[in-house]
């Protein structure tokens, strides 16, 4: 149960965050620890899209992620949630997060996401993680 809530997690994050795990990472440079695992978000963050985000921008997307990240963890480590307890506060946190990195976004680059985000939705390859 917590190997399918984790993998629920590892989607909704990637889905929920869109481009802001890339923009993080285009700012501070390599952030991963050379995971094996990096190869195919590598190949999926060449098909995001440029947003142009300026340096301060970055830096919002940035603790926004992070903060995220760290809120996630804590509720996974809850052991006073049931599992479904813990996907519906992990969905929310999503939510909250997804309306965050809206709020830095200009009216272009919200269109630009949007657009991205209805591609994703419909691609094989952005459903295959998800399966049970």
């Amino acid at each position: 149960m917590k190997k399918i809530l984790n993998s629920l997690l590892a989607v909704g994050g990637l889905l929920l965050l869109g481009g802001s795990l890339s923009m993080a990472r285009a700012q501070s440079g390599s952030q991963g620890t050379g995971q094996s695992q990096a190869a195919p978000e590598q190949q999926n963050e060449a098909r995001r899209p440029d947003l142009n985000l300026t340096d301060d921008q970055k830096a919002q997307m940035k603790k926004i992620h992070e903060d995220a990240k760290s809120q996630i963890e804590a509720v996974n480590n809850d052991s006073s949630l049931s599992a479904d307890q813990k996907q519906a506060k992990i969905r929310q946190l999503h939510k909250s997060t997804r309306r965050e990195v809206a709020a830095i976004l200009t009216p272009e680059q919200k269109k630009t996401m949007r657009e991205w985000r209805r591609t994703q939705r419909g691609s094989p390859q952005s459903q295959q993680p998800s399966g049970k």
